[in-house]
């Protein structure tokens, strides 16, 4: 059992480096703290009410890294331009959410797993920077960004360890995730089963930031 538990492993592991050498014509790339970062992106298929909303999402795998871009807005609001990079408390604090017709709420969101098996996470929570739209449509946009987002830990609850379920889902997960198809099981970046956030926190900077995502024909389920 444990020989056939490590050959599975194996064969993961060889699909998702394949895949992750792969270039992709919808991405996100950017600098994390200076390190370079490309992954094939696409735009979520996430329910929102009240007013119009994509997010774009971008997922590399060992290890499991993701940059979300998620862009709240009013219709016809999104044009080219610049907008303002804000926290996800902000946003909720905005009294004027309903009356600024023109607005464009804009979050930018990282997450890094940290330890062999998804043990830990090494998040980013949207903070400031800005965003900017050079090219839109009803199925395409184009842009650039640049982000300071505030660090945040993730770790496995004790329990989660300790009876191996944690370690299970975390396989369970990675099977969905070529291809980027991951990303539809998760509800956000920071979306970790059994998982519990640490005290501990400091500054992710996201530089030379680039997304490019069209969605004009089909995206396979």
């Amino acid at each position: 059992m444990k020989k056939l538990f490590i050959a599975a492993l194996l064969v993961l592991s060889g699909i998702f480096n394949l895949l992750s050498a792969q270039e992709f014509s919808n991405f996100i790339s950017c600098k994390v703290d200076g390190k370079e970062y490309k992954a094939e992106a696409r735009r979520m298929k996430i329910p929102v009410s009240g007013f119009e909303y994509l997010a774009l999402a971008s997922f590399q795998v060992s290890p499991d890294v993701q940059v979300w871009i998620q862009l709240y807005y009013f219709t016809d609001s999104l044009k080219p331009g610049t907008y303002p990079i804000i926290s996800e408390d902000d946003m909720e604090s905005d009294a004027k959410l309903k009356a600024n017709q023109d607005r464009v709420w804009v979050l930018v969101d990282y997450t890094e797993e940290t330890k062999g098996l998804g043990h830990a996470f090494h998040d980013g929570e949207s903070l400031s920077g800005t965003l900017t739209i050079d090219k839109v449509s009803k199925t395409f946009v184009e842009g650039s960004f640049e982000a300071t987002l505030k660090g945040v830990y993730y770790v496995k609850r004790t329990m989660a360890t300790v009876t191996g379920s944690g370690i299970r889902g975390n396989l369970e997960r990675k099977a969905f995730t070529k291809a980027g198809g991951g990303m539809v099981a998760n509800g956000g970046a920071h979306d970790h089963d059994n998982t519990k956030k640490d005290d501990k926190t400091d500054t992710i900077v996201l530089t030379n930031g680039q997304f490019h995502v069209d969605w004009t024909k089909p995206e396979k389920e």
